[in-house]
């Protein structure tokens, strides 16, 4: 039995579920005060209010006994602000996956520009070491050719010996340069790998489903035009599986986005589990999820959309902080086999139109091109 738990049980619902008990408590507390003996007069003697108002007959008898305006409004305030407290709980509770989940795209966005940025400065950095290792060769050079134009010119011991001990400063200057530069190239050459090992993780990370941690959409569009290039060109089998929790929003509504979130990971690790080699499980977005099969016939696909569904659905799922059943979930897919002339949108197109069709054939099945 698949049992689903909550990472951390979130604020929102704190909120909701206080915002319950105190509409309970108010209309609890608030019927007792209406109760004749529940001696509420001493602790309301403040007040002209009465929190009852009856109405009697000319005998003086009781003929119908009323809540009076200012206690019903002192009940309708409170159950007012619990009221919106429990909307904006409910709202956060609803929105706050979504955006956790928008932040977490932000964040890799802007890891990836700064990495970015920052192996930019270091190849500027890389350049100017190397535009100043030029000018130490050019400059070497120059006195090389100035001691060349002088040794004709050289009659004496004394003048040759000058000539050389220049040339030994000069060599030693320029050896201690050229290590200095050396030096530095290697350091810029070091932290070059380690900002491309960053940027890579970074563009690996931003290729990942924050949720089920399988390729996302990105990834699927940076890679299905190459795999359906190359089946194209080596005269390949591919195939293309689109998947569709059934009744998702209805779960969601239900049991809440966490719950949802857990099944999304758990139906994720089914796709991965049944895949092998290039095979590769991707959530293209909501409950949708794409199985890209290279070298895989179309008779091989039908066989593991038919195995994948049956798995799950044999499954029976339950809250586990509540104990909650909450029965058993299906999904339905589609399943295309790239043609000649196929680019990579109409096979998405036509797996697309194949999961329509399960949908409308009542869910929980699969529909391919072999049909």
């Amino acid at each position: 039995m698949g049992t689903i738990t909550s990472r951390q049980f979130p604020f929102s619902a704190v909120i909701m579920i206080t915002s319950l008990v105190a509409v309970a408590s108010a209309y609890f507390l608030w019927t007792l005060w209406m109760r004749s003996d529940f001696g509420l007069t001493t602790w309301a003697e403040w007040s002209d209010i009465s929190w009852q108002v009856a109405e009697v007959d000319s005998r003086g008898r009781i003929i119908r006994l009323g809540s009076h305006p200012m206690a019903i409004a002192a009940l309708a305030g409170t159950i007012s602000v619990c009221f919106v407290a429990f909307m904006f709980g409910a709202w956060q509770f609803l929105t706050g996956n979504e955006i956790r989940r928008k932040k977490d795209n932000d964040a890799a966005s802007n890891r990836i520009e700064k990495v970015g940025q920052e192996l930019d400065d270091e190849v500027l950095v890389l350049l100017g070491l190397l535009r100043q290792h030029t000018d130490v060769s050019s400059l070497h050079s120059e006195v090389l050719a100035k001691v060349n134009k002088t040794l004709p010119s050289l009659t004496t011991p004394d003048q040759v010996r000058g000539v050389v001990q220049r040339l030994i400063a000069e060599n030693t200057k320029i050896r201690s340069e050229v290590d200095v530069l050396n030096a530095r190239l290697q350091q810029s050459q070091t932290q070059i790998e380690k900002l491309r090992s960053s940027l890579s993780e970074s563009q690996y990370l931003g290729m990942l489903d924050a949720v089920t941690q399988l390729k996302n959409r990105h990834w699927l569009e940076a890679n299905l035009p190459r795999e359906v290039k190359a089946a194209s060109e080596l005269n390949e089998p591919l195939c293309l599986i689109m998947a569709d929790v059934d009744h998702f929003k209805k779960i969601n509504d239900t049991f809440g986005h966490t719950v949802g979130d857990e099944i999304l990971r758990r139906f994720g690790e089914l796709l991965s589990k049944n895949i092998k080699g290039r095979d590769t499980a991707v959530r293209y977005g909501g409950e949708e999820f794409v199985v890209l099969l290279p070298q895989t016939q179309i008779e091989g696909a039908d066989n593991l959309g038919e195995q994948i569904r049956d798995e799950l659905q044999r499954k029976k799922w339950m809250h586990h902080r509540t104990g909650k059943p909450i029965g058993t979930v299906t999904a339905s897919f589609g399943i295309a086999e790239l043609r000649p002339g196929d680019g990579p949108e109409s096979l998405l197109e036509r797996a697309d139109a194949k999961l329509y069709e399960a949908k409308a054939d009542g869910r929980n099945c699969v529909k391919s091109d072999s049909d």
